[in-house]
């Protein structure tokens, strides 16, 4: 305001009553400004931010990925010693899903409020019960302890989020979102030549090689909780490495006025997030995208648990017919640690090619500002290669492995992208009982059925064969849904740029008839005046 005031003072006291027009057109380049500098104000605290936070989380994640997927090459040699059917192993992949969310809503509400000191406990709890699972002797113990890890793990993913939601702004958050997203995909690059490695300690120290891989990876999750529990913030207005100043611009910057900062602040109660999650239920985008979300599950999280065991039985040429558990047949036994250690390597290169995907297509959503498009076409690609999987495979094994490799890349390839869209269909009050509605409704209910009826579809059909049929329609239907979201968004967006173009020529046109009123009415005066003259 005193700006304003002054502009036009100086402008008047020149210029006479022309300088109230100048002065009233100058401000809203003086407020253009105003906004340019709290962005250039706002870039440096970011990158002080970005230089602690993301790198805790990014970490955190890559470890939480690597102690919830060992189960996976485990498997390989696991199954065999433990005596579980693929059923078994099914049953067991789902329960950990089924603990991760019925969790999930309860972890979320303990997240927003001790916000870091949470996330750092339970990035302890979940690497003590993964180095458990090492000690794992039965059916039931096996059960048990992928229920105790999905409960461990439930808040790590809506913590992250939440911690995001509350250090940077709707506009800046997909590419944070990518880099922790990317952290499980770039885990799942490095879990294979670990988990070879790991295994093929078989017998060492009186342990069995999956044994060996339980331990080795949970151990550091304890030790980066602890780091957590030091250095992780919980808000701008708590960092350790910003100014009380910067932690109040990022935090009003976030949250889009000083008084939804200020609420923000206020303590959290349970009627309040019960409020939280009614009002985010409220919003038809959110339904939409949990449809997305859960469809996308059911393909992509069975893909995961089950990708080493397919390949396994893809080089013991059992994958369409006779498929076990273990990766073979028993007749094919003397090849099985052959093949246990070539499997789990191949498993690494879809998942480096979807860790590129992840970021390519995380870039370029960025920088066009779309996400749903960017999300549904490659899940389209990705479902109808896979459908094609027992095509593939009979053709040859490297044409089966190519469309695994294509299948995965396209799964995950949208992944940040998706939970970038639901992040953004919320405000940052609602974004972290958002988000954990939807992990919870897609993991507990998407991650428990997709590998139950991968697991159930394998056993009874004796081949991998309905299973990707399966998987492949699933994640085809979430890709449709997504694309044709983004095709109504896009539409939505280019009504909206012609009616502003109207209302622009409208104006225009208006402007240039009282342009012509008034030299008319001017023409009129001048001729009354040499009259009376």
């Amino acid at each position: 305001m005193g700006q304003i005031a002054g502009t036009g003072a100086s402008h008047g006291q020149n210029e006479g009553p022309e300088g109230c027009i100048v002065a009233l057109d100058t401000c809203p380049q003086s407020s253009e400004k105003t906004a340019d500098d709290k962005e250039d104000e706002l870039k440096p605290i970011l990158r002080k931010v970005s230089r602690v936070l993301l790198p805790l989380l990014f970490l955190a994640s890559m470890l939480n990925y690597l102690d919830r997927g060992a189960i996976s090459f485990a498997a390989l040699q696991m199954n065999g010693q433990l005596g579980l059917s693929l059923q078994d192993y099914g049953l067991g992949s789902g329960l950990f899903f089924l603990g991760y969310g019925v969790a999930m809503v309860p972890s979320t509400y303990l997240t927003m409020l001790y916000g870091a000191k949470w996330y750092a406990a339970i990035t302890v709890a979940w690497g003590v019960v993964a180095a458990c699972c090492a000690f794992v002797t039965s059916r039931a113990g096996f059960f048990a302890t992928r229920l105790l890890l999905g409960l461990a793990e439930a808040g790590a993913w809506p913590s992250a989020s939440h911690l995001l939601c509350q250090f940077y702004p709707s506009d800046r958050l997909t590419r944070p979102y990518a880099v922790v997203c990317v952290s499980s995909v770039i885990a799942a690059v490095f879990a294979a030549p670990l988990a070879a490695g790991l295994m093929s300690l078989d017998k060492r120290g009186g342990l069995a090689g999956w044994q060996w891989l339980f331990l080795v990876e949970g151990v550091p999750s304890v030790l980066l909780g602890m780091c957590c529990w030091v250095w992780l913030p919980s808000s701008p207005l708590t960092a350790a490495m910003l100014s009380r100043e910067e932690g109040q611009l990022l935090h009003e910057k976030v949250h889009g006025s000083a008084e939804a900062a200020a609420a923000a602040c206020q303590p959290l109660r349970w009627r309040h997030m019960l409020g939280l999650m009614l009002d985010a239920l409220r919003r038809p985008l959110l339904w939409l995208l949990l449809v997305v979300g859960f469809l996308w599950v059911l393909a992509a999280f069975a893909l995961n648990s089950w990708l080493p065991l397919i390949i396994k039985n893809m080089l013991a040429g059992t994958a369409l017919t006779n498929s076990s558990s273990s990766g073979g047949s028993s007749s094919s036994s003397s090849n099985s640690n052959s093949h246990t250690q070539e499997a789990t390597l191949l498993t690494a290169i879809p998942y480096v090619c979807a860790t590129a995907a992840n970021l390519a297509v995380a870039w370029h959503a960025d920088r066009v500002n779309e996400r749903s498009l960017h999300t549904g076409v490659p899940f389209v690609l990705g479902g109808v290669v896979l459908s094609c999987f027992t095509v593939l495979t009979r053709l040859s094994f490297a044409a089966g492995f190519a469309g695994l490799v294509v299948a995965m890349t396209c799964a995950y390839a949208g992944q940040s992208t998706l939970l970038a869209s639901v992040a953004a269909s919320l405000d940052p009050q609602h974004a972290g009982v958002g988000l954990a509605l939807f992990n919870a409704a897609c993991a507990a209910v998407g991650g428990f059925a997709a590998n139950a009826i991968a697991g159930g579809l394998a056993q009874r059909m004796g081949s991998f064969s309905l299973a990707t049929i399966v998987m492949g329609v699933f994640m085809a239907a979430a890709g449709l849904l997504a694309a044709g979201l983004g095709i109504y968004q896009q539409c939505w967006k280019q009504l909206g740029k012609e009616e502003d173009d109207d209302i622009k020529e409208v104006e225009l046109q208006q402007q240039q008839q009282a342009e012509l009123r008034y030299r008319l009415g001017s023409r009129c005066t001048s001729s009354s005046l040499m009259q009376i003259q």
